[in-house]
C-alpha cells in the first residue's frame, strides 16, 4: 500500500494561559500537522512544533521544507518507508528536525493503523500499565509558583516540575517556597532553560539542598556540554540534559563525556520517534535514564511520545503536558490531566477532529 496524498496545516494553538521560561514567553502555541493518506484511504497525523531557540526553525521555515523538500519524498512510497524516509532526508537536507518529526510521526501512525495495533506494539510493546504526568508551573514570583503547586497537589499530581532561570537568588526562593506548599511525598524537579553560568548553576544547586529536587534540568546554555559534564561531576544532586540533546550523536557525546545523569528526549529535536527510541537504548545501555518532553504540543505528538514511553523501560519520566496547557485541542487525550491511559485502539489511539483543525488553521498545502 502507498503513500498518495499529503496535507499540510499551520494552526495557533490557544493556551489556558502565558508560558513563561527562562528565553521566552509563549501566549500560544504554532504547531504544523501533517495528513498522510494512504491509496486505501488509511490516514496517518503528525505534527511539528517549533523552537527556534533550540532547532534554529521557525513556524514557516518548517511548513517550507515539509511541503517542498521532505513531503514529495513520500508520495507513491509504500507506507513502511520510515528507514528509507530518514535516510533519503538527512541526504535532502541537514537539520530541521520538527519538520521531520512531523513526518516520521505520521508515518508510524499511518503504519500503525494499517497493521491494526496500537503505536505502542511497533515500539516494543506495552511495558507501562499508564503514564503519570507532571504539574509545569511557569516561572512567576515565589508566592504565586507556591499557590499554584499547593493547587496542584490538591487536584491529584504525583510531581511538579518548576521553571526556573532568570535570577539564582529569586530561584532559591522559588524551589524554596514551592516545596513549603507542596505535600511531602509529591516529586519536586527544577528546570532552568540554560538559564544559569556554571557557578550559579553549583550555586543553587548547594542551597535547594534541603527542599529535596529530584533532579536539576538543563542548567547552563545549549552550546556548553563541558559546563554541564562539570556541573554533573561536581555534585551529588542529578543533573538532566535537554537542550543540547537532539539526536543519536548527541546522545554519544552525553555517554563519552559523562555530562549528565539523566536526558530528556524530546521528538521536536531529534526528528521524531525512529531516532528517540534509538537514543532511549542508548541511555539503557550506559545506565542514563531518559525522560519523554515537550515543545507544548497538541494532542497528536504527546500521544506519540506517550506511546514511546508506555513501550520502553529506559522512560522513567516525562513532561507531555501540552495538551493540558491548551485551551482548544484537536483530538480529546485519554485519561486526565494527571495521567494518560493508552488504549488498544490503532495508530495513536484517538481520532483527530478534521473541522477543529480546519478552524484553527492559518494555512493549508496540499503534496500529491
Amino acid at each position: 500500500m502507498t503513500i498518495k496524498k499529503i496535507t499540510v496545516y499551520g494552526i495557533r494553538l490557544p493556551l489556558k494561559q502565558p508560558f513563561k521560561i527562562a528565553y521566552d514567553t509563549y501566549e500560544d502555541i504554532e504547531s504544523i500537522l501533517v495528513k498522510v493518506e494512504s491509496a486505501s484511504g488509511k490516514v496517518g497525523w503528525g505534527e511539528a512544533v517549533v523552537d527556534q531557540h533550540v532547532s534554529g526553525e521557525t513556524w514557516q521555515s518548517a511548513r517550507q521544507i515539509i511541503t517542498r523538500e521532505l513531503a514529495p519524498l513520500l508520495i507513491g512510497k509504500p507506507v513502511d518507508s520510515i528507514g528509507y524516509f530518514h535516510r533519503v532526508a538527512e541526504t535532502r537536507i541537514r537539520h530541521n528536525p520538527s519538520a521531520k518529526a512531523a513526518l516520521d510521526i505520521a508515518l508510524h501512525d499511518l503504519l500503525a493503523r494499517q497493521c491494526h495495533v496500537p503505536l505502542y506494539s511497533l515500539l516494543g510493546g506495552r511495558h507501562h500499565t499508564r503514564i503519570e504526568l507532571p504539574c509545569v508551573i511557569s516561572m512567576l514570583d515565589p508566592e504565586e509558583m507556591a499557590r499554584q503547586a499547593q493547587d496542584a497537589c490538591k487536584r491529584g499530581y504525583s510531581s511538579i516540575k518548576i521553571k526556573l532561570g532568570d535570577a539564582p537568588e529569586l530561584d532559591i526562593e522559588r524551589i524554596a517556597k514551592v516545596r513549603e506548599a507542596m505535600k511531602p511525598d509529591v516529586k519536586l524537579r527544577v528546570d532552568a532553560n540554560q538559564g544559569w553560568s556554571a557557578k550559579q548553576a553549583l550555586q543553587v544547586i548547594r542551597q535547594a539542598a534541603p527542599y529535596r529536587v529530584d533532579w536539576f534540568e538543563q542548567p547552563v546554555s545549549i552550546e556548553n556540554l563541558e559546563a554541564l559534564a562539570r556541573i554533573t561531576g561536581s555534585t551529588d544532586a542529578l543533573i538532566m540534559a535537554d537542550e543540547p540533546i537532539h539526536g543519536v550523536r548527541d546522545m554519544l557525546e552525553v555517554i563519552r563525556l559523562n555530562a549528565a545523569d539523566l536526558v530528556n528526549i524530546k521528538l521536536m529535536k531529534s526528528g521524531g520517534l525512529h531516532a528517540a527510541r534509538t537514543m532511549a537504548e542508548l541511555g539503557l545501555a550506559a545506565d542514563i535514564p531518559c525522560q519523554i518532553g515537550s515543545m507544548v504540543e497538541s494532542s497528536v505528538a504527546t500521544l506519540a511520545g506517550a506511546h514511546l514511553a508506555m513501550a520502553h523501560c529506559n522512560i522513567v519520566a516525562n513532561d507531555m503536558v501540552g495538551p493540558a496547557m491548551i485551551s482548544d485541542d484537536v483530538a480529546v487525550m485519554p485519561g486526565n490531566e494527571t495521567h494518560i491511559e493508552l488504549s488498544d485502539n490503532p495508530g495513536l489511539g484517538v481520532e483527530v477532529d478534521d473541522a477543529k483543525v480546519q478552524s484553527l488553521s492559518v494555512f493549508e498545502d496540499r503534496i500529491d
